[in-house]
């Protein structure tokens, strides 16, 4: 037993114990874990029993099995169990274990903030992820990072014992609600999401309208979060120029919507914006759609645009995004692309003709197609008709008659999500 320092005081040392000993506060199949991995040095470990005998380790001080756990904990980390880990990491100590479970759920935030154990973490841990989610490479909108925060106080108040109305949620928020992305919100949002549940003042209400309608205006003791969008680049640099061209080329994993794009320059800058798909024999591209850019706010160095419309961007297709920038001051480009880049459960590719860029951010939403389908059909032709929530998209589709059957011939990308 002298493997661990306790268990040799417990029953050798001259203090060790006369008489039977209990250990109550674990399960007798993971302390014969344990035991096994004193003697033999070997365990088999498992999600089930991981946890447990960590536990048994710290207590007991037997350091390998400890960091055989710990290796486990971080080789299983994973957007769904990140918020489980992080809250062991947090119970047990484990300071880099922690850091990295909390990197997933930055990276993954929509799954993991959606994950059922999300609303089981401590105030410590919650209020860690939310100042983490509020950094350089944020990318859960802030209206879903407020959904999760008010489930999670939700659930704190009956851990609490607690009556469940807006005072309370808001003493279980805390100082975390300063940090709820509130300043990254569209004004829309903030009305329909935030005002109805009650848990800001009056004050406070006024103070975040004027922040998102004025730009420059103080929105203290509320911090200013970064656009909720993807960035696409590492760095950026000075430039003189007054008139720019970029091309930059994406493809997704997952059906998208483009909700809206930030891009360098200023509120005086103009924006043209043509994004084009590759397709045909031979696949070549095709000017799918003119956006209109209305600037919306600046931060001094980046512009929100508001689009004039919101396309679907199709599972692995090919996008090029071809913009004009007008400025009279000068300004910045993006440098250092990132290649690739996760929004939930989608890879995004990204690449470009130029070696400097002016569309800084996408801001897209993972999309899943809900398709109904009816039927106009005619001897040689027909017509399809798909509709997407609210919206419907119509293509020719190919039909033939083949010995009193009819086949219809759909566009493969339709029948994604």
């Amino acid at each position: 037993m002298s493997r661990s320092s306790v268990l040799h005081a417990m029953l050798c040392g001259p203090l060790a114990e006369k008489e039977e000993i209990r250990i109550p506060d674990v399960e007798e199949e993971i302390f014969n874990d344990m035991l096994r991995f004193l003697y033999t040095d070997t365990t088999t470990l498992t999600a089930e029993n991981v946890t447990g005998l960590l536990y048994l380790a710290k207590k007991y001080a037997v350091g390998g099995l400890e960091r055989l756990c710990v290796a486990y904990l971080e080789s299983s980390l994973t957007a769904e169990n990140a918020c489980v880990i992080l809250e062991q990491a947090h119970v047990f100590d484990e300071e880099t274990l922690f850091d990295r479970a909390l990197k997933v759920i930055v990276q993954n935030g929509d799954v993991a903030l959606e994950s059922y154990s999300f609303k089981d973490l401590c105030q410590t841990c919650f209020q860690n992820i939310v100042s983490a989610v509020n950094g350089e490479e944020y990318i859960v909108k802030p209206e879903r990072m407020f959904g999760a925060a008010i489930l999670w106080a939700e659930e704190e108040i009956k851990r609490r014992e607690l009556e469940s109305t807006p005072e309370n949620k808001r003493q279980v928020l805390g100082e975390s609600v300063y940090e709820l992305g509130f300043t990254a919100m569209g004004i829309q949002e903030f009305a329909k999401t935030v005002v109805p549940s009650g848990i800001l003042s009056g004050d406070e209400c006024t103070k975040l309208f004027c922040f998102l309608c004025i730009s420059g205006t103080d929105a203290s003791p509320f911090k200013v979060s970064p656009a909720p969008a993807v960035s696409l680049y590492g760095n950026r640099i000075r430039t003189d120029l007054s008139e720019l061209d970029s091309y930059i080329t994406i493809t997704c994993s997952h059906n998208m919507r483009l909700i809206g794009l930030w891009a360098f320059g200023s509120d005086t800058s103009r924006y043209n914006i043509v994004l084009d798909r590759k397709q045909g024999t031979p696949r070549r591209w095709i000017d799918q759609m003119r956006m209109s850019a209305k600037p919306v706010r600046t931060d001094g160095t980046e512009v929100e645009l508001e689009l004039s419309a919101q396309p679907t961007l199709e599972a692995n297709a090919n996008y090029r995004f071809r913009t004009h920038m007008s400025n009279t001051t000068g300004g910045w480009l993006g440098t250092q692309l990132r290649k690739g880049i996760t929004v939930g459960k989608c890879q995004i590719s990204v690449s470009q003709a130029y070696e400097d860029g002016i569309i800084s951010r996408l801001d897209v939403e993972e999309r899943e197609l809900v398709v109904r389908f009816f039927f106009h059909c005619e001897l040689h032709t027909g017509m399809l008709g798909i509709q997407v929530v609210e919206e419907v998209f119509r293509v020719v589709v190919g039909v033939e008659n083949y010995k009193g059957v009819v086949y219809f011939s759909i566009p493969a990308y339709w029948c994604d999500g």
